[in-house]
């Protein structure tokens, strides 16, 4: 079974900062803007089905920080997903590089902390090159 989509939420006044910053920095994964529902409040990303989704909280509610993987066709996604993140005013928490811990298989990720404290990661994983542990 896998997670059929994961909601993030975001404030209202940065909610259209938020919006772009995942625009951006979803396209070198394969995502793109796919919903806007609710006036602006709902937003969905994904490649063929909306998986990610920014949500505005009602006002006055603070949102709790998540943490998001998202699938990289390439190590070179990877690469981008992070260059572009840090571009758009996302702040770096692991750059780009093999997580030997993580993983049996190669497992090559990059993590950045969105504008709301996200933090957000996108993983390449090689399944072809299992080692021994």
């Amino acid at each position: 079974m896998t997670i059929n989509h994961v909601f993030v939420y975001v404030t209202a006044q940065r909610m259209p900062a938020m919006r772009s910053f995942y625009r951006n920095m979803l396209k070198p994964l394969g995502y793109t803007e796919m919903i806007n529902a609710n006036g602006n409040k709902t937003i969905g990303y994904g490649s063929d089905f909306p998986y990610l989704w920014l949500q505005q909280v009602p006002e006055g509610h603070k949102p709790y920080p998540v943490h998001v993987a998202i699938d990289a066709p390439d190590n070179n996604a990877v690469d981008e997903f992070h260059r572009i993140a840090l571009s758009n005013d996302g702040t770096d928490n692991g750059k780009p590089g093999i997580r030997e811990e993580m993983s049996r298989q190669p497992y090559y990720a990059a993590f950045v902390h969105d504008l709301e404290g996200n933090n957000l990661e996108a993983v390449c994983v090689d399944k072809t090159g299992i080692r021994a542990r």
